[in-house]
């Protein structure tokens, strides 16, 4: 089945615009050891394990919830200190540019506070791809849900019209719950559950949204 009938796009940014797994598993591994617990020896065994609810993923590893506040706290902090290392994955910039020359809304939502998510948007100049940028408020409770709920109800876009592309179980939750389309990048923080589409290199998404023999190539907007 194709999605020839999606009129918006719904990004994740940690993840599937944002190549930031390795990156991540460094500073969870630092705080892992702050805490005697053993770290993730690869990217791979950090994939296997991630997920959310976020306290389950740190429960998962030993943080539990009597340790869960301090040790998130711990990691947003020298996550912060590591904005600009990550780059953007292979084709994010050519891609977004191609989903908008077809004329296809396009908004971005983050499980991450809006003024830590301005900061790590901001080496990249991506926010003008983006008819709005979706945050949340409680960094210890990362639900995109609400956020992307409302900006629905009033976008004027029908849910089945709508297309989330994530690389965790909450996006694909979301796009579920909310009656979307979803696609699961297979490059970022969790590794595929084997029950969704899948793409495992963005540029992928435009044979899914008009496939076409022989589309153009795409231009970079950068």
């Amino acid at each position: 089945m194709d999605l020839a009938h999606i009129r918006a796009v719904c990004w994740d940014w940690n993840g599937t615009l944002l190549d930031d797994a390795e990156i991540c598993r460094e500073v969870m591994n630092a705080v892992l050891r702050d805490h005697d617990l053993q770290p993730f020896p690869d990217v791979e065994a950090y994939r296997s394990v991630f997920r959310f609810p976020i306290r389950d993923f740190y429960g998962s590893v030993g943080l539990g919830e009597d340790r869960f506040v301090s040790a998130a706290t711990a990691y947003l902090e020298m996550l912060a200190t590591r904005v600009g290392e990550a780059r953007l994955h292979e084709d994010a910039r050519t891609t977004l540019s191609a989903v908008r020359e077809r004329g296809i809304r396009q908004v971005l939502a983050s499980a991450t506070v809006a003024e830590a998510l301005s900061r790590q948007m901001a080496p990249y100049g991506l926010h003008d791809a983006f008819e709005e940028v979706l945050s949340i408020v409680d960094p210890y409770r990362a639900s995109k849900h609400d956020v992307i709920a409302r900006w629905l109800a009033t976008s004027g876009v029908a849910p089945k019209d709508l297309l989330v592309i994530g690389d965790t179980n909450h996006d694909r939750e979301i796009a579920d719950d909310l009656g979307a389309e979803f696609v699961h990048f297979d490059g970022g923080h969790q590794h595929w559950s084997g029950e969704t589409r899948r793409i495992t290199a963005l540029r992928e998404v435009i044979d899914l949204l008009v496939p076409t023999a022989g589309d153009p190539d795409l231009v970079d907007v950068a």
